[in-house]
């Protein structure tokens, strides 16, 4: 019995912080609709190009121009993106996303002005575009059989440093992403010639599907942006323990509040 009223005591406590932590995000929220942010980001990439295709049978006896041609090839992104492009697309896009979040793009500062409350400075001061090609494994049941293929994959990494200032928060944080094929695997086992047949779908990655992605990390750093000044707004005003694992993340579309333990940007100490 005793045991049990402890449990109750800690959800009823547990439930009574979430409401204080959501009150004080709404009035984070609420505060911050007039609020300006100065937005910078790099005037140039950090490219890297860490494939490593190797030369199929077939062409090992050929030309040194062919072999070079054919990896080239294989490259998907890296040696086709341009800069000014995909960082106009990301700058676009954060700044539409926060416009949402009823924040406002403008340069306030002056060399005597500092951030704050309603003063934000949000800058990029790094963005890395790597693209490599990794097997990754792919299993299914059949029957009472487990099948599994290793198959190459094209991926492309997106990492991000974000430098965050306001009132509260000077800090250093990072973000990344993976752009990478569409992949999925059907196995099938020919019983009579006891043989296990593959199926590989992919849908292969683009210089196009890249840009298209570059207009979904605006939204997404953007809404890490804003969530991560918001958790620093809550743990200062907060009663209580300051919760390390879950964060909380606003959706201003719906407006409503939910806890996340991993969907958040992540501070560089």
């Amino acid at each position: 019995m005793r045991k049990y009223i402890l449990i109750l005591t800690a959800a009823i406590l547990l439930l009574l912080s979430c409401s204080e932590q959501q009150s004080v995000a709404r009035r984070f929220v609420k505060n911050n609709r007039k609020t300006v942010v100065a937005l910078y980001l790099p005037e140039r990439l950090a490219k890297r190009n860490l494939r490593n295709d190797s030369i199929p049978a077939e062409l090992a006896d050929s030309s040194l121009q062919t072999q070079i041609a054919y990896l080239e090839k294989q490259v998907k992104v890296i040696d086709k993106v341009n800069d000014d492009k995909f960082l106009d697309i990301i700058y676009l896009s954060m700044k539409e996303t926060l416009k949402d979040y009823g924040l406002k793009v403008e340069y306030w500062e002056t060399e005597t002005s500092q951030p704050d409350s309603t003063h934000w400075v949000i800058e990029i001061p790094q963005i890395e575009v790597t693209e490599v090609c990794e097997p990754q494994q792919f299993c299914n049941w059949v029957g009472e059989h487990r099948l599994c293929l290793d198959v190459p994959v094209d991926l492309v990494n997106v990492a991000v440093w974000f430098n965050l200032a306001n009132d509260t928060t000077v800090v250093t944080t990072f973000t990344e992403q993976n752009y990478y094929n569409d992949t999925d695997v059907a196995f099938d086992i020919d019983y009579q010639n006891n043989k296990v047949i593959s199926k590989t779908y992919c849908d292969t990655i683009n210089i196009e599907g890249f840009y298209k992605f570059a207009s979904i990390l605006g939204r997404l750093y953007a809404g890490y942006c804003y969530d991560f000044i918001m958790n620093r707004y809550i743990d200062a005003n907060q009663p209580g323990p300051i919760d390390t694992i879950y964060r909380y993340r606003y959706d201003p579309y719906e407006r409503y509040l939910y806890r996340t333990d991993r969907d958040y940007l992540i501070e560089i100490k």
